[in-house]
């Protein structure tokens, strides 16, 4: 093995000057880049394909729950046609019975289904839709992972270009994002569907299993908005979802207007407070000074507020000494 290769195999702790023509230093530079193109991109596309994988898996055995569900609560829209044959054998057996003399007799003409299985089905069928496309579009990620990393050949330059654009393109439609929280959300949302007509349905058999069923689901929807909020507060909680991704995203978002908010309160309060205020009054000397700490108050708040910007409001991250100290704990385990 040659000296080139020895340097190449070794572990990189900093970043490589970029050389002014390619070549200068060797090739240390584009190898380091390459390989860390391929990390990240191979990270990329194992993690995603690996969700989809059980997303997939997840979504087909739903589906099936689902529509077995959809064929048990469907026929009860409509009547049954057993009824009508056993009204008419009731009939021949008691030996000439006139109860049944045309078709408006029979039971099928007076059916009517109860009310509560029209939004049972409606909620079972929006599961089942919701379970199908995310079925399909975990299906159609997949092909997009493929797509990702096909390489269209050429010379290592235009490979690299090519990677980057691919990367930048990623970036810029949010396939990550489609990927990671979207399809995961939306089978969530049929799986939450599936569970309130699946309580629907067992209230029209036996309430007290529907309330033993609801109030299981109830405590599983609120472990999951606890570690929902936990994952708000603590950005490197562990216990990430798309709901959590979704109220971070919301938060931040709604900063900038919370901050026009609280100035907005500011200058109303400072407005009334100086309807009060008569400096040629003698007599309106103590109501200014009641109103001078609802002035001051507010604007310090305002202004602390605007001073921190857009930061994160959350748990305070740990800093670089915090770091340094935790990393000695653990090596001297």
């Amino acid at each position: 093995m040659n000296t080139t290769a020895k340097i190449f195999e070794q572990p990189i702790t900093e970043c490589p000057e970029v050389p002014a023509r390619f070549g200068e230093d060797g090739g240390k530079f584009y190898y380091y880049y390459d390989q860390l193109a391929d990390e990240l991109d191979e990270d990329l596309t194992k993690r995603l394909k690996s969700q989809l994988d059980s997303l997939l898996i997840f979504a087909g055995l739903f589906a099936g729950v689902n529509s077995a569900f959809l064929a048990l609560t469907l026929p009860m829209m409509s009547a049954d046609p057993v009824d009508d044959t056993n009204a008419l054998l009731l009939q021949l057996v008691k030996g000439g019975n006139t109860t049944i003399n045309s078709e408006a007799d029979l039971p099928s003409a007076t059916f009517s289904p109860p009310s509560v299985i029209y939004p049972v089905n409606i909620l079972f069928a929006v599961s089942l839709t919701c379970a199908l496309m995310s079925s399909f579009l975990a299906v159609l990620g997949q092909q997009w992972l493929v797509y990702y990393r096909k390489r269209s050949g050429g010379c290592a330059e235009h490979q690299r270009k090519e990677q980057l654009r691919r990367q930048l393109g990623a970036q810029r439609w949010r396939l990550e994002l489609v990927l990671d929280d979207i399809l995961p959300g939306l089978l969530q949302v049929s799986l939450v569907i599936f569970c309130i007509s699946f309580i629907l349905y067992l209230h029209t058999t036996s309430r007290s299993m529907s309330s033993i069923v609801a109030a299981i689901v109830g405590t599983a929807l609120a472990i999951t908005v606890g570690a929902t909020v936990c994952a708000t507060w603590d950005r490197m909680c562990p216990y990430q979802s798309p709901l959590s991704h979704l109220l971070c995203w919301t938060i931040d978002r709604s900063k900038p207007f919370l901050i026009a908010s609280v100035w907005l309160v500011v200058f109303m309060k400072a407005y009334f407070a100086s309807l009060f205020r008569r400096d040629e009054d003698p007599e309106q000397g103590e109501l200014d000074e009641s109103h001078e700490d609802l002035e001051i108050g507010p604007w310090k708040a305002a202004e602390e507020i605007t001073f921190r910007g857009l930061k994160w409001a959350g748990r305070k991250e740990e800093t670089a000494n915090d770091l340094t100290v935790a990393s000695r704990a653990y090596d001297s385990f």
